[in-house]
C-alpha cells in the first residue's frame, strides 16, 4: 500500500522537485503540495494523507504552531517537519507539541523516504546534528512541559538564543534586538518563538520572568 504524502511548504520549486523525486519511490503517492498553512488546514478538511511534510518557515504561519491545528483536524496523521536549518531546538519544539519527525531539506531523497516509512510504522525520525547538546546531553523525552527549570533551560538554549533572551531582559523592542543581531524581524520573531516553545510557555513576559540570567 501506498503512503500518501501532503507537501506543506511556501517554496514552489522545491516542493515541485520533492514531488518529482517521490514519483520515483513506488511507496509514495503525493496527495498534494499546499503553500501555506491555511491551505494545509482546508486541505486536511477535505482530504485524508498518512504523512504531511510540513515546512517550519511558512509564509503565513509557524509550521510548529500549526501542528496542534492540524492535529485536531486528523488526530492520526503523521506530521514530519521540515528545516533549512540544522538546530537542536526544532527536534524539541517540534516533539513536544506531537510531530513525529524532523528532516533537513537538503537530505537524500531515500532519506526521506526511510523517515515517512518509519513514521508510518509507528515510530519517529528526529534528525539532530551531532554538535547538539556538545557538553551535556539531554534525555528529550525527559523534558515534559511546562516552565523547565533553570538547570534544563540552560542546556537547552543555543548561545544565540541567550543573547536574545539577555537583550530581551533589558526590555529592548524586537526591532531594536534585530538590528543588534543583524537580522530580519522575521527570522527574530521565528527564533522567539522556539524559545517560548523550549520554556514552554506563551509569551515573551513569561520567558523574561522564567529567565534567572539578568544583568544589574
Amino acid at each position: 500500500m501506498n503512503v500518501k504524502v501532503l507537501i506543506v511548504d511556501s517554496h514552489g520549486p522545491f516542493a515541485e522537485n520533492t514531488k518529482f523525486l517521490f514519483s520515483m519511490e513506488p511507496q509514495i503517492e503525493i496527495a498534494g503540495i499546499v503553500k501555506n498553512g491555511e491551505e494545509c488546514l482546508d486541505f486536511m478538511r477535505h482530504s485524508s494523507p498518512d504523512v504531511i511534510l510540513l515546512d517550519i518557515h511558512l509564509d503565513d504561519s509557524n509550521g510548529i504552531s500549526l501542528i496542534e491545528q492540524i492535529k485536531r483536524i486528523a488526530p492520526t496523521v503523521k506530521i514530519i517537519m521540515l528545516t533549512e536549518f540544522n538546530q537542536e531546538g526544532y527536534v524539541i519544539a517540534a516533539k513536544s507539541k506531537g510531530a513525529q519527525g524532523v528532516i533537513l531539506k537538503d537530505m537524500y531523497i531515500r532519506e526521506m523516504v526511510q523517515a515517512i516509512l518509519r513514521v508510518i510504522d509507528g515510530g519517529s525520525y528526529f534528525y539532530q546534528s551531532p554538535l547538539a547538546f556538545p557538553k551535556k546531553q539531554i534525555d528529550i523525552d525527559d523534558m515534559h512541559f511546562p516552565v523547565k527549570p533553570v538547570e534544563i533551560l540552560e542546556k537547552i538554549l543555543t548561545p544565540e538564543e541567550k543573547e536574545i533572551m539577555r537583550l530581551l531582559t533589558k526590555r529592548l523592542s524586537n526591532k531594536k534586538i534585530a538590528s543588534i543581531l543583524g537580522v530580519s524581524a522575521r527570522v527574530l520573531s521565528e527564533r522567539i518563538n522556539i524559545i517560548l516553545l523550549k520554556f514552554g510557555v506563551n509569551t515573551k513576559l513569561e520567558a523574561v520572568l522564567t529567565w534567572p540570567f539578568v544583568e544589574p
